[in-house]
């Protein structure tokens, strides 16, 4: 009998295979990726997630679209103030000198520190 390969049927439904997450488990991965010392790639890579996509979230957290922020505990770094020793850096007298550690990066910042680039230092320190 002469019956054609294909048929004209309508065609099959396509099954969608992108997967939808709730607006619990965003802020649940979101939250654990923004802890202290926490890679945000490691935190995607073990939730099987592209990075982007949970950089999105992070962004989305931050706006407060998926919920309101948590108030989280500020996290704090030691710093020590110190005078360095006139042979390793020339000074001017009376010029004030910032040493800040963490871990075993070093950074000395001399003379008058403005407000907003000390933040933009212990910011990327905590990044």
């Amino acid at each position: 009998m002469n019956e054609p390969l294909l048929s004209p049927s309508a065609p099959a439904a396509v099954k969608s295979t992108r997967r939808r997450f709730t607006q619990a488990y965003k802020r649940q991965v979101v939250e654990e990726s923004l802890q202290p010392g926490v890679s945000a790639a490691q935190v995607a890579r073990e939730h099987d997630l592209n990075g982007n996509l949970l950089h999105t979230w992070r962004w989305h957290y931050r706006s407060g679209l998926l919920g309101p922020v948590a108030a989280h505990a500020a996290t704090l770094i030691p710093v020590a103030l110190s005078a360095l020793p006139t042979n390793e850096i020339t000074t001017v007298p009376n010029e004030r000198v910032l040493s800040i550690r963490c871990g075993e990066l070093h950074i000395t910042l001399q003379g008058e520190v403005d407000p907003a680039t000390l933040k933009t230092v212990l910011a990327s320190l905590l990044a």
